[in-house]
């Protein structure tokens, strides 16, 4: 009887002692598993990220415009501008788009008389001129000192830093209220175009309109 009750309690214990290292086993599974699937979506969620990362910069790129390459230069510019109306003062020059080609408007003038000339950036063909008497109110005007002014090219590089995108329109002239020389450049990046004023003797950017003024800085 010894013997008997002996074995049972042998028996009873050799099937807890299974039981318990199933239980563990399991416990060590279900952690394992535990352990691969967030493992897995962590995984998942950096190749999602990565995906979006690289959809968003393709989009960048897309709608990025690219930079226009402008032939004639401001100074060949001048130089027609000077053929058609020789030794005159200078008023302002803008570097525009007009019907998908840029061209440069230069406006000039003397004692009695205004003077433009609208010149084709790409060929340098004079497209455009005309003349007309000066208003009282303009004769005393002063004329852009382009000696002390920065380049165009410098003032894009300010305007393109400033907001980040690309050149797409130029204006220089002096402003009648303080008579200073300033450069006005429209940046657009793809989406919205900025326009970046900039002081063209000490290079500071004095005011910046987003979309047409709908953001100022």
């Amino acid at each position: 009887d010894v013997n008997v009750s002996g074995e049972m309690c042998m028996n009873k214990l050799t099937k807890l002692t299974a039981g318990a290292a199933l239980i563990g086993a399991l416990a060590v599974g279900t952690v394992a598993c535990s352990n691969n699937d967030h493992s897995e979506s962590t995984q998942s969620s950096k190749v999602e990220k990565s995906k979006k990362n690289t959809k968003k910069a393709v989009k960048q790129n897309e709608t990025k415009p690219k930079r226009t390459k402008i032939d004639l230069s401001q100074s060949e510019a001048l130089n027609k501008f000077n053929e058609k109306y020789p030794n005159k003062k200078i008023k302002s020059i803008d570097l525009k788009q007009e019907n998908g080609t840029y061209v440069y408007e230069i406006d000039g003038f003397d004692k009695t008389n205004e003077y433009t000339a609208t010149i084709n950036a790409d060929t340098g063909k004079l497209l455009h001129s005309h003349s007309e008497k000066l208003d009282l109110d303009d004769r005393h005007q002063k004329a852009l000192d382009l000696d002390s002014v920065i380049s165009r090219d410098e003032a894009t590089k300010i305007a393109e830093k400033h907001a980040d995108g690309v050149s797409k329109e130029w204006n220089l002239e002096l402003d009648e209220d303080d008579g200073k020389a300033y450069w006005d450049v429209e940046v657009s990046d793809g989406t919205k175009s900025t326009e970046v004023k900039i002081n063209a003797t000490s290079k500071d950017v004095v005011r910046t309109d987003r979309d047409h003024g709908d953001d100022n800085d």
